[in-house]
């Protein structure tokens, strides 16, 4: 049965450090996703949390999950521990990636959050599970999405019955294609994304 009710999330704004794996729109792109958004905005009101162009982003997997707490280790020491070997295995995969391109063609209101979701030709879930064979994730750690997806809202405050939400995305469909050339890792503080740091790029060979 579907959630008739959004789960709103409590930590917008929360300091929460961690390294991820992502890959960014074009700016043709990202501003078909904000002014779909601002529709959005216009119709629904004041319970959903909206992502900025420099916020939006397509997941690829975590080094070290934001919100995950590892048991209460120090997240910079666990980061310190395996960036070399993650980065070097993470790099041998995408040298051997040629660019693809992802056709995002479906919305999803979960209970959460609203994301856009695509497909390509397997790159995406070929990276994730070659990473996962060559190296070990931290013990407790978040698994790897199975979906290409970005995240375009999250809901806030009291919650809400969704139906008007899927009601809005099923009248207003979006749809995009974005070639990938590279991916990034991102060192986050305060979610989501509100503060950030590009600390490696990882471009695909051949280009």
């Amino acid at each position: 049965m579907q959630p008739e009710q959004s789960t709103p999330v409590t930590w917008i704004g929360q300091e929460h450090l961690g390294y991820v794996i992502q890959t960014t729109f074009s700016d043709e792109n990202t501003q078909l996703i904000l002014a779909w958004l601002e529709g959005l905005r216009q119709a629904t009101g004041d319970n959903l949390y909206f992502m900025g162009a420099d916020q939006l982003h397509i997941t690829v997997l975590d080094w070290v999950a934001p919100l995950f707490d590892y048991g209460g280790i120090n997240k910079q020491e666990l980061y310190e521990s395996l960036k070399d070997e993650y980065a070097a295995a993470f790099r041998a995969i995408t040298d051997s990636v040629r660019p693809f391109e992802v056709h995002f063609n479906e919305l999803r209101v979960m209970p959460n959050t609203i994301i856009l979701t695509g497909q390509d030709g397997g790159q995406f879930q070929s990276v994730r599970t070659q990473f996962m064979e060559r190296v070990a994730l931290p013990e407790g750690a978040k698994q790897p999405p199975t979906i290409i997806h970005s995240s375009l809202t999250r809901f806030i405050g009291e919650p809400v019955a969704l139906a008007p939400y899927q009601e809005y995305v099923a009248a207003h469909p979006l749809e995009l294609t974005q070639r990938i050339e590279d991916f990034r890792l991102v060192k986050t503080g305060r979610e989501p994304m509100l503060t950030y740091e590009v600390i490696e790029q990882f471009q695909l060979g051949g280009v």
